[in-house]
C-alpha cells in the first residue's frame, strides 16, 4: 500500500469532513449561486454515500464527488439566462487584503454575467484539468463545441480584467490544446497556461473563495443535517 493510500479516509464521515468545504468552494466557482452549490454539492455527497464501499478504493474520490455536482449543477443551470446568478453570500476571509477581496468579487461576478455553458466548460477545463474530451462526455456537448466555449469565456474575462498579453503563443491551447493525461492532472505548463492571467485570476478565486467558505464555522454542521434529512427522505 502506497503512503497516498494508507492517508486516504476510509470512513465517510472523515472524508465529508475533510472533502465538503473544498467541493462546495468548486461547486460555487461553476454555477455562482452558494444555494445551488450547496444542494447539488450534497446530493453528490449523498450518492458517494450509497456508493462508498466502491468509491473509497478510488484514487480521487473527491473527484468524483465534485465530477456528480458538476453534472447536476449542468442540468440546473443550462436553460437559465445569462447574468441571473447573484454573488455568493460568504464572508471575507479574515487573512484576505481589500485588493484581493475585490478581484476575487470581481471575478466572481463576470463568472456569474457568462451563459452558463461558457462559464461551466472554463472553470471545469482550466481550472480542474477536464479535458475537452471528459467534459463533452459528461455534459453531452461535442468537443469543438467545448473548446469554443472555453475559448469565449476565456476572452471575456481576459478583456474585462483589461489584462496585458502575458506572452504565451498566439494558438488559443483552449482550442486545440493537447489533452490532459487523467482528471485533475493536468500541468498548466506543458500547454503554455503556467503565466496565463485568466488561470491565475481563477486560482486566486477559488482560494479566496475556499478560505470564505471555510470561515463559515457552522458549515459543517449544517451540510450534515441537510445531508442527514435527505437520506431519511430517499429511504
Amino acid at each position: 500500500m502506497s503512503a497516498e493510500q494508507a492517508a486516504r479516509p476510509r470512513d465517510f464521515e472523515t472524508f465529508f469532513a475533510t472533502a465538503y468545504t473544498r467541493v462546495l468552494a468548486q461547486a460555487i466557482m461553476l454555477c455562482g449561486s452558494r444555494e445551488d452549490a450547496e444542494d447539488a454539492t450534497q446530493e453528490a455527497f449523498l450518492e458517494a454515500y450509497r456508493a462508498w464501499d466502491r468509491i473509497t478504493g478510488y484514487d480521487l474520490p473527491e473527484a468524483w464527488v465534485y465530477r456528480v455536482a458538476g453534472q447536476r449543477l449542468w442540468k440546473t443551470h443550462r436553460r437559465r439566462r445569462t447574468g441571473q446568478e447573484r454573488l455568493p453570500d460568504v464572508p471575507v476571509p479574515v487573512q484576505a487584503g481589500p485588493e484581493q477581496s475585490a478581484e476575487a468579487r470581481e471575478v466572481l461576478r463576470l463568472l456569474a454575467a457568462l451563459p452558463s455553458r461558457q462559464r461551466i466548460t472554463m472553470v471545469l477545463f482550466c481550472l480542474h484539468g477536464w479535458s475537452q474530451g471528459e467534459i463533452a462526455k459528461a455534459l453531452r456537448m461535442t468537443r469543438g463545441g467545448v473548446a469554443a466555449n472555453v475559448s469565449k469565456a476565456r476572452q471575456t474575462l481576459k478583456e474585462a480584467l483589461d489584462m496585458a498579453a502575458d506572452g504565451t503563443s498566439r494558438r488559443d491551447p483552449f482550442m486545440a490544446g493537447p489533452e490532459p493525461t487523467g482528471l485533475g492532472r493536468i500541468e498548466a505548463g506543458r500547454i503554455g497556461l503556467g503565466a496565463d492571467p485568466v488561470l491565475t485570476a481563477l486560482r486566486n478565486t477559488q482560494a479566496w473563495l475556499g478560505a470564505a467558505v471555510e470561515a463559515d464555522p457552522a458549515r459543517l454542521d449544517r451540510a450534515r443535517a441537510a445531508l442527514a434529512r435527505r437520506l431519511e427522505e430517499r429511504r
